[in-house]
C-alpha cells in the first residue's frame, strides 16, 4: 500500500452504505442526501451521468457541486460489464446450480455465474480503483466542505466474494489495488443496514421498477450474507483504517429508517455543515 494515495486531515467526507440485497439502501441514500442538502450541499448524481453518458465524469465536470452520489459497481466501463455480464444470472448452459458444504456441515445450493469469485473480485476492485482515482479522490482532496454518499463499496466485496468462493480470504482481497486504495483513502463512515433476509427477499420479489436478477439473490446466500456483514472479517479492515461504523435497523418503515439515518449522520459527522469552502 506504499504507493496508494492516503487520506489527509483536510480531505472531504465519504460515506458508504452497505447491506444485503433489498435491505433499503435507496431509502438510506435518499435520507443521506436530504440531511446534507439541509446543510447547504448541492449534489451531482454520478449514477445518472454514467447511465446517460456511458462514462464516469472527471472532477471538472461536476462543476460547483459540493456533494456526489455514487455507486459500486459503476454504471459504465468495468462496472457495466460487472452488472450485465459478470454477476448477471444467465439462463443458459454457461451457468449451473452448485451445492457446497458450509463450515457448519450444512449444504447450500447456489446459482453460479460464468465467473469465479476471484475473477469477480478482481473486476470489482478494478472498477473501484478507476472511480477512486478518476473522481472520488480528486473531488475530496483538500476540500473538507465536500461529501460523497455511495451505494455499496469494498464492504460488499469482503462480504460477498468469500461466500461466492469459500477458498477466498479477505486478506487476499484487500491486496487487490482497488481495495487497497479504498482502505488507504479510507471512508469516513460506513453505514451498515441490518435487515432480516426473509424480509428483504420478499421485498425483492415485489419490486417492479428495479430487477437486478443477479446471482446473489438467493435466500440461503442472503441469510449467510447478513451474518457475514457483522463479522470482524468484513468490518475489521475498516476499523483498522479509521472508518467509523454505524448501524441502522432496516426492518423499520421508510420514515423511521430515514429519521434514524439523519440522527446517525448528525452523531457521527457533527462538524459537517459548519465548514465553508
Amino acid at each position: 500500500m506504499a504507493d496508494m494515495i492516503k487520506r489527509e486531515k483536510n480531505d472531504g467526507l465519504h460515506a458508504i452504505i452497505e447491506g444485503i440485497d433489498g435491505s433499503g439502501k435507496s431509502t438510506v441514500l435518499n435520507a443521506c442526501r436530504a440531511w446534507a442538502e439541509d446543510r447547504g450541499v448541492t449534489f451531482f448524481n454520478v449514477i445518472e451521468f454514467s447511465e446517460r453518458e456511458g462514462r464516469l465524469p472527471n472532477v471538472e465536470e461536476v462543476g460547483k457541486a459540493t456533494g456526489l452520489i455514487t455507486a459500486e459497481p459503476t454504471f459504465c466501463w468495468v462496472g457495466k460489464a460487472i452488472r450485465e455480464e459478470i454477476i448477471a444470472k444467465h439462463e443458459n448452459s454457461d451457468t449451473r446450480n452448485v451445492t457446497r458444504e458450509t463450515s457448519d456441515g450444512s449444504h447450500v445450493t447456489s446459482h453460479e455465474s460464468r465467473y469465479t469469485g476471484w475473477e469477480t473480485a478482481q473486476a470489482f476492485a478494478l472498477d473501484r480503483l478507476v472511480q477512486f482515482r478518476r473522481l472520488v479522490i480528486p473531488f475530496l482532496q483538500n476540500h473538507p466542505e465536500r461529501i460523497i454518499f455511495q451505494d455499496r463499496g469494498l464492504g460488499s466485496s469482503l462480504a460477498y466474494q468469500p461466500l461466492q468462493d469459500t477458498s477466498l480470504t479477505t486478506g487476499q482481497l484487500v491486496e487487490l489495488p482497488g481495495n487497497a486504495q479504498t482502505l488507504a483513502f479510507s471512508p469516513s463512515l460506513l453505514i451498515l443496514i441490518r435487515a432480516e433476509a426473509t424480509a428483504t427477499m420478499a421485498r425483492l420479489a415485489q419490486r417492479t421498477e428495479k430487477q437486478d436478477k443477479d446471482i446473489f439473490e438467493e435466500p440461503s446466500f442472503q441469510q449467510r450474507l447478513a451474518q457475514r456483514y457483522l463479522s470482524d472479517d468484513v468490518l475489521g479492515h475498516f476499523r483498522q483504517a479509521g472508518t467509523k461504523i454505524a448501524e441502522v435497523d432496516g426492518n423499520q418503515g421508510i420514515d423511521q429508517v430515514a429519521s434514524a439515518v439523519k440522527s446517525l449522520l448528525s452523531q457521527n459527522l457533527p462538524d459537517f455543515g459548519r465548514i465553508k469552502a
